[in-house]
């Protein structure tokens, strides 16, 4: 399966490029990181770095940030306090994004499950936002955890597949288990629905938006490919190309989109045409502007100024990834947080543009390395979707 993820403790998976299907050809069966306390870098800088500290605390527990903890959207809700934000606006791809919204995506929202749903939540540490809710089916008394309460899975894994209740997901196999990750196995779903309604695929193991029992059957299907999960197995965008219709892949250089449409949200579009790995939100989450206001707020629908904005955002990221900081703390700081901080750990004065110039440079070597393996001129593209589709 190319699309296998690396799996934690049994329930957090990473690699949505593939990368578990690159360790398992190569016999890797799993990573031990062995740390040691006493030699955790220290700041050269200590009262320096106390002040960076405090300063990035207190932002982060502004009640006005979404990352307050206990107060803010995030702590609240995860990610998934979008769904119902994403899916009025008309940035939620469903029906593999043949439209982009859905009635009663309320009933997968962060809202909805807290309210009807939520049992407990665990924390993480040190992160200040939770990292597991325990939340319960309607079709069992077990309870279940979803790690974290997140748009990205509730988008591929509901509205995509047309499917609105809390139900639909929790009745499914532990992907984990399967080692799928949720986006593309949700758009591999997805891609399988619309073949089987348009007469694309006339398969005896094809299913149609909605059928939930049959998610079930192809899922397994995929992780022991077998009949359709063979070729579903080699990702979405292949699928498609192999039955004669790739477009119905909704992919950049081969990856899923995720739960942002790009009709509803413009600097999305450019984060996935643009993106060091294809369609990945994470690259350059332009909605932080575009739905939240941060670092300023900007019209979704609107294209002027979204390079800067996309590129800001790029460069932003590829330096807190090299530092392994939590995504969320973008939400609540930048450039100058990030400066005081880089700068009480290596003894120096660090400028808010030196930080970015980082990130390009990183940015950069990223793109350099994809284009020796292979990327060239028109890589950087993001299919026509309809428009109106609504």
């Amino acid at each position: 399966m190319r699309f296998a993820n690396w799996i934690n403790n049994d329930e957090r998976a990473a690699g949505r490029g593939g990368t578990g299907a690159v360790a398992g050809s190569k016999k890797l069966k799993a990573i031990v990181v062995v740390g040691h306390h006493d030699k955790t870098p220290q700041p050269k800088d200590p009262e320096l770095w106390k002040e960076a500290d405090r300063l990035a605390s207190a932002t982060i527990n502004d009640p006005k940030n979404v990352t307050a903890p206990k107060k803010g959207g995030l702590s609240l809700y995860g990610t998934n306090v979008l769904m119902n934000i994403t899916n009025v606006m008309g940035a939620l791809p469903t029906y593999n994004a043949q439209h982009t919204c859905i009635e009663g995506a309320e009933k997968i929202s962060g809202e909805y499950i807290r309210e009807h749903r939520l049992i407990k939540t665990t924390p993480a540490t040190p992160a200040l936002w939770p990292a597991r809710r325990w939340w319960r089916s309607t079709s069992t008394a077990r309870p279940s955890a979803l790690s974290p309460t997140s748009t990205s899975p509730p988008g591929p894994w509901g509205p995509t597949r047309a499917t609105r209740t809390p139900t639909g997901r929790l009745r499914h196999l532990p992907l984990q288990r399967l080692r799928h990750g949720h986006h593309r196995a949700g758009n591999a779903i997805a891609v399988l629905m619309e073949a089987t309604e348009k007469g694309y695929y006339q398969g005896p193991d094809g299913i149609r938006f909605g059928d939930k029992e049959g998610e079930v059957r192809v899922l397994e299907a995929i992780a022991h490919r077998k009949g359709v999960g063979d070729m579903l197995a080699e990702g979405p965008a292949r699928f498609a190309k192999a039955i004669g219709h790739p477009e119905i892949a909704l992919e950049v250089k081969g990856q899923s989109i995720p739960a942002y449409d790009p009709r509803g949200l413009k600097g999305m579009g450019i984060a996935y045409a643009t993106s060091n790995r294809g369609a990945c939100h994470l690259r350059a989450y332009t909605p932080a502007s575009e739905i939240l206001g941060v670092p300023y707020k900007t019209d979704p629908l609107a294209w002027e100024g979204k390079g800067k904005l996309t590129k800001l955002f790029q460069d932003l990221s590829a330096f807190t990834d090299s530092l392994d900081l939590c995504k969320f703390s973008q939400f609540a700081e930048g450039p100058e947080e990030y400066a005081k901080q880089l700068a009480a750990y290596w003894g120096r004065p660090v400028t808010p543009e030196e930080i970015l110039r980082i990130g390009e440079r990183i940015y950069n070597l990223e793109r350099y390395y994809n284009n020796l393996a292979g990327w060239a001129e028109g890589s950087d593209y993001l299919r026509a979707l309809p428009q109106g589709a609504f």
